[in-house]
């Protein structure tokens, strides 16, 4: 009985770790390096057991030799899989790519995007001093990009810098909390396991009474219905109750 379970097992082993997402980071560095051998080698494959993992796709826009054809796989992650840990990346491609080829309202319409959709992301200020640096960035209550594709001068960015005043609130955004605890590496556990996951998912910190608390959160959400809608599968997943933070 057990040699029949042992032989189950083996013969199950593989479909087991072909279901697990792939790490990519690897590959990045190594292209990023300007080796891209192994994994060129290692796309064909992938593409055929992860058709739609976003981790893949941005994978596969990292090895197009030409960066314009690179650009829709970049919008398809951000577009089909906006949660993705891969979803603000690919934006940042989008917008270095635009601000190389002087799509300046294209440019920020996806900084806008960035920065309204992923506001905790490490990577708005890089993107922020990319355009201020080359076609100027948006103005902080800019909703819609500008109309025109003009470079614009270190003047026009002065003048157009609205008061303090001027300047709306930020908008409110919803996250999960699946944990808030003063051991932190109960709460790297977690957030590993989240991430093993493909969930978005950070480690946050705060001192209560003198002390550092840690807390795992998961999600950007502008609306709490979007956010109740995933909670329950953040529940599955970290096998716990999240709690709905408003941020």
């Amino acid at each position: 009985m057990h040699r029949s379970l042992l032989v189950l097992l083996c013969a199950l082993l593989p479909h087991i770790a072909s279901a697990q997402a792939p790490n990519i980071r690897p590959w990045l560095t190594q292209i990023a390096n300007g080796y891209s051998a192994e994994a060129k080698k290692a796309l064909p494959d992938l593409l055929i057991d992860f058709p739609d993992d976003p981790a893949v796709l941005f994978l596969h826009a990292s090895l197009v030799d030409e960066p314009k054809r690179a650009i829709p796989l970049y919008e398809r992650i951000q577009n089909a899989y906006p949660k993705s840990e891969w979803a603000d990346d690919a934006l940042l491609r989008v917008i270095f790519h635009c601000i190389d080829t002087k799509e300046t309202e294209k440019a920020r319409r996806a900084w806008i995007t960035l920065r309204d959709q992923y506001a905790s992301s490490e990577l708005v200020p890089i993107a922020y001093d990319a355009l201020r640096m080359t076609i100027g960035a948006p103005a902080p209550n800019d909703k819609t990009p500008a109309s025109t594709t003009k470079k614009d001068s270190p003047k026009d960015v002065v003048k157009d810098t609205p008061k303090a005043d001027d300047v709306e609130p930020s908008k409110e955004w919803f996250t999960l909390q699946t944990i808030s605890t003063t051991d932190k590496a109960k709460a790297e556990t977690q957030l590993a396991q989240l991430k093993k996951k493909r969930l978005k998912a950070k480690l946050a910190t705060a001192e209560v009474k003198g002390k550092p608390k840690y807390m795992v959160q998961v999600g950007e959400y502008t609306t709490l219905a979007d956010a109740r809608k995933d909670s329950s599968v953040v529940a599955k997943i970290c096998k716990c109750s999240p709690s709905i933070i408003k941020r």
